[in-house]
């Protein structure tokens, strides 16, 4: 399969879930609130040269639970804040999806960008050629009423939406397949797949997920 044909067919998927309550697709809805007029496509479009160039070379697939409220959410790119895809030195290029202004009072200001992106990208910019990064749920899980909190998903919700991943895992035919979080080991365990764990950067999880990415690509590159 070539890339066209494989992200024809993951586009599809991807921009065929709707919003809930409690679960936002950020490849298909906006909050005219925080985005701006075709943010949806934005995403979209920088998923696209992320994976395109990502699933070139990559043999390495890492993997998160879901989609966090301060980095695909708005980047459409896992483990990635727009802020990095607008800086010139990072190893990605991407659009901001957020309006300059938001429209409501939210506690962090755009262009967006999570700690833990922070935390992945400062140890695997130097191996950016040799990954490719995912979400379990692809899709920014929430609790209800608050749309930029983080929810762990249900299984449910790993088993419904766990088309792109494997979709992922069968276009690059990864050597290892890295769980980055306790939920995102098991949520690839309930999908068959023995990855290899490593603790997340969040709640003082940075110098274990430091430690364990570094023995991961030391051995395997």
């Amino acid at each position: 399969m070539d890339f066209i044909v494989f992200w024809h067919n993951i586009s599809n998927l991807l921009t065929s879930v709707p919003s809930t309550g409690t679960l936002f697709n950020q490849y298909r809805d906006c909050n005219p609130e925080v985005d701006l007029p075709g943010a949806a496509a934005i995403r979209l479009a920088n998923l696209r040269s992320y994976t395109e160039q990502a699933c070139r070379r990559g043999s390495i697939l890492v993997v998160g639970e879901a989609a966090g409220p301060w980095g695909a959410r708005f980047s459409g790119v896992p483990f990635t804040g727009e802020r990095q895809l607008l800086d010139p030195s990072f190893p990605l290029r991407g659009e901001r999806s957020s309006v300059p202004v938001p429209l409501k009072e939210i506690r962090l200001s755009p262009p967006f960008i999570s700690n833990s992106a922070r935390a992945f990208w400062g140890v695997l910019s130097p191996h950016h050629h040799h990954f490719v990064a995912w979400d379990a749920v692809p899709f920014h899980t929430h609790k209800p009423g608050d749309p930029f909190s983080v929810r762990n998903p249900h299984r449910r919700e790993v088993l419904e939406y766990a088309e792109p991943l494997r979709l992922i895992a069968a276009f690059i035919e990864p050597i290892h397949i890295v769980a980055i979080g306790r939920h995102a080991f098991t949520a690839l365990a309930s999908l068959g797949y023995a990855p290899t764990y490593v603790r997340h950067p969040s709640q003082g999880g940075k110098s274990a997920f430091v430690a364990g990415i570094r023995e991961i690509f030391g051995s395997a590159l």
